[in-house]
């Protein structure tokens, strides 16, 4: 390349480079995009890494009073706790603005927020200036950053806006606690007064942008329009929305065994307004029933949910996820001491696999039934909670009858027998199984 073109290439690079380099931030009070009760909005352009801002405005307070600030820009309040919000107020005739934080922000062109006044005076020409002296920005290395600060006039006294925005709810919303919020407000945005076309900006979760949004949750919800002329009007709306139920489903019991898989599903809840109830058991059964019981045919996890409607045509879906339906496998001790120190004083079977007992020495096992295991331990097996029927008979080295009960309620304290070795059959029937079991066992430590 020709050393000509090649140093003329060199210094356009500079000066465009010089160019972008100088883009400083604008800060705009757009008194010519005022609008409703003389709402004066703020504009940043070309904000690039700011960790820090100071804006000091002079305005007439003889003529106008600052109320409030509104349609704060979302990256100014992503701070926890409000530590990181920006700050506005007025003073006699200063207003200022000022935030602050860890993080940076750029905005390219943006609505800062907007300040709200509200008339003290019937006549008269409101005045703005920035105290330019008294403004910065500060970026994340801390060093001030060069910015303009444009007003761009008088406001006239009595105030009429010529832009109105109004809003139109299409479906009434709905609102629950869970992650999806249950949400369902449609509504749309009119803006009369402006320059077409418009750009249209939700600050919903969605952030959507066209005229007509969807699937609303807050209330309220601003709303930003930008116009043809650089106007950014803004207003807030609040759909109705209303709560759907909260509420949680429990099954009792909790532990479910398939030798009785009979389940009790109900609903907890302080809502007084829910019409329609729709249960999901896991299993391609249905119920439409405020509490639903349940027989379950088979081994398995099951994703049990609940469906319900109020009076208001909001739906809330709960889930217990993971039900599990078990098999019964149990043990039975060999050694009792009914001797009265409160510590194995019955004959009590236990559930192998149940509860926070350590079963580790437990067999492998797939079917209902009694397991052999080298330490009975769990949870008591309840004969009336676990089986259809049972039947349990004690025999002495005789073959006499010494124990005998059908749906046992009670736990056998050994009927002060003497020490010795018994033998007993137990027969049960669950659900879809039965079983006979037979072996001895041998008290020690009787009181007799």
């Amino acid at each position: 390349m020709n050393r000509k073109y090649f140093s003329l290439l060199l210094i356009a690079m500079f000066f465009m480079g010089s160019k972008i380099s100088l883009a400083q931030i604008e800060t705009r009070l757009a008194t010519n995009c005022a609008m409703n009760s003389i709402e004066v909005p703020i504009y940043l352009k070309n904000m690039e890494d700011i960790k820090a801002l100071q804006l000091k405005l002079l305005f007439d307070n003889e003529l106008l009073h600052l109320d409030t600030t509104l349609y704060h820009y979302a990256d100014f309040n992503s701070g926890t706790g409000g530590d990181y919000r920006i700050h506005a107020s007025a003073s006699h005739d200063t207003i200022t603005i000022d935030w602050s934080a860890f993080y940076a922000v750029s905005l390219d062109d943006e609505l800062l927020l907007s300040l709200v006044f509200s008339e003290t005076a019937t006549t008269g020409e409101a005045h703005f200036s920035w105290i330019t002296d008294e403004c910065f920005f500060k970026n994340i290395q801390n060093l001030n950053v060069d910015a303009t600060y444009v007003v761009d006039g008088d406001i006239s006294l009595p105030f009429s806006s010529q832009v109105a925005i109004s809003f139109v709810q299409f479906t009434t919303g709905c609102r629950d606690d869970s992650e999806s919020g249950g949400c369902k407000a449609q509504a749309e945005v009119n803006i009369e007064g402006g320059v077409p076309p418009y750009q249209y900006q939700w600050n919903d979760k969605f952030n959507q942008k066209d005229s007509i949004a969807i699937g609303l949750c807050e209330d309220p919800i601003s709303v930003q329009i930008r116009d043809h002329s650089a106007c950014v009007y803004a207003s807030l709306f609040d759909p109705v929305i209303y709560p759907a139920a909260v509420y949680t489903i429990v099954a009792d019991p909790e532990e479910v065994y398939i030798t009785r898989p009979y389940v009790d599903f109900s609903i907890q809840t302080d809502d007084d307004y829910i019409e329609k109830y729709e249960w999901d058991f896991g299993d391609d059964v249905m119920a439409t029933t405020e509490d639903a019981s349940h027989t379950y045919t088979k081994v398995g996890s099951y994703n049990v949910s609940l469906r319900t409607e109020n009076i208001d045509g909001c739906d809330t879906t709960v889930y217990l996820k993971n039900f599990e339906v078990k098999e019964l496998n149990f043990c039975i001790p060999n050694v009792f001491t009914p001797n009265g120190d409160g510590i194995n004083d019955t004959w009590i079977f236990k559930i192998v696999g149940a509860g926070s007992a350590d079963n580790s020495s437990a067999k492998g096992f797939k079917d209902t039934g009694l397991s052999d295991v080298k330490k009975c331990s769990g949870d008591d097996l309840v004969f009336a909670d676990h089986f259809k029927s049972s039947h349990l008979v004690v025999l002495n080295r005789g073959g006499n009858t010494v124990y005998e009960c059908t749906n046992c309620t009670d736990y056998w304290d050994g009927g002060n027998l003497t020490d010795g070795v018994y033998f007993y059959v137990f027969t049960w029937e669950g659900e879809y199984s039965h079983g006979k079991e037979q072996g001895n066992v041998t008290i020690l430590g009787s009181k007799k």
